[in-house]
């Protein structure tokens, strides 16, 4: 039906929802031109298209596991990318890869001359990624003033950096994949394993002789449960007076007579004692009658010096009475000697 027989409703309607239409496709337009635009955005800020990047290559024996677009990492941090990998021709003998990546600011100021390259595994599938190390020593291999990368490090002095000029060389590390690793700790093990079959056929002859060694202790168990209950009914008796161990020693009537003994002894030395006591208080009276006697009598020499000469004259006076008489004539056979005495 053409436009100009519709009523004017009909076509003031139609207008509008054309307008609606328009709008609406405009709107969407506009927003997937704005995503578009974000995407782009982001994905330059991730690749680092907005910052200073320095380029590095490196040689590697192998490119398994690795692509362009794989990430570059610095002490754990994605600093950059890979940009190019290519095979070295067949006449180079020691390179066999050559590996180009790009480093973003700031961190290619990390990259000194004593910097390297380890490519790392990354997983079991075989993946490996590139790993730079921090400079410690030496020169930065980019010198950056104002933002922007000025110069490079030769070995000896900085160059000035040229759009013509070349990436910058760091040595690589590179250590063998996750799976030859796991090759060898295989071949390793299975070399190995005759040895630990070895071990384990003497670890079940060990686990044998202690079943064997368990069964007997068992047995052995069981004999000595009846000495275990002797010793136990033993123990009972022990602690009974009527049957305790000094009893079974010393039998109830030695006991009892070893028990007066005793009382006896006791009694004995009680009396013994006693007396001892007496003996010793006479003993002590007599000694100190004799103490008093014997001043006494010093008291006595001391008060008469000269009783002993006048003894001793007394003696000697009647020693020559006696010459005297034994000389007179009548009294001279009154001291005649027996002969027979002589003889």
């Amino acid at each position: 039906m053409p436009l100009q027989d519709l009523t004017p409703q009909l076509r003031t309607r139609l207008n509008r929802a054309e307008q609606f239409v328009g709008w609406f496709v405009g709107l969407a337009l506009a927003g997937l031109l704005a995503v578009f635009a974000y995407y782009i955005f982001y994905t330059a800020k991730q690749k680092g298209w907005f910052l200073t990047q320095g380029r590095y290559f490196t040689f590697v024996q192998t490119a398994s596991g690795m692509s362009v677009g794989d990430k570059v990492k610095l002490m754990g941090f994605d600093v950059g990318e890979i940009i190019n990998i290519e095979a070295m021709p067949a006449s180079d003998f020691l390179n066999n890869v050559y590996v180009e990546f790009e480093v973003r600011s700031p961190y290619h100021g990390y990259l000194w001359a004593d910097s390297k390259v380890n490519v790392v595994s990354g997983d079991f599938l075989g993946n490996r990624f590139l790993e730079v190390t921090k400079g410690i020593s030496g020169k930065p291999l980019y010198k950056e003033e104002g933002g922007e990368l000025v110069a490079w490090w030769d070995g000896s002095e900085y160059l000035p950096l040229e759009k013509d000029t070349k990436p910058v060389w760091i040595l690589a590390e590179e250590s063998s994949g996750l799976n030859a690793q796991i090759e060898g700790l295989l071949v390793s093990v299975q070399a190995h394993l005759p040895n630990v079959f070895a071990l384990t056929n003497q670890l079940s002859a060990v686990l044998s002789n202690a079943n064997t060694t368990t069964s007997n202790l068992n047995v052995l168990l069981a004999d000595s449960h009846q000495s275990a209950q002797n010793m136990l009914e033993i123990t009972e008796n022990l602690k009974n007076p009527d049957g305790s161990l000094g009893q079974w020693l010393l039998p109830p009537r030695l006991n009892e007579d070893l028990h007066h003994t005793l009382l006896s002894v006791t009694n004995t030395l009680d009396l013994a004692e006693t007396n001892m006591s007496l003996v010793v208080s006479n003993l002590s009276l007599t000694l100190n009658e004799l103490a008093t006697l014997t001043a006494n009598f010093n008291s006595q020499v001391q008060s008469n010096t000269n009783i002993l000469s006048e003894i001793s004259s007394l003696v000697v006076s009647a020693n020559e009475f006696m010459q005297s008489l034994s000389g007179h004539w009548l009294l001279r056979s009154a001291f005649k000697e027996d002969k027979k005495k002589k003889h």
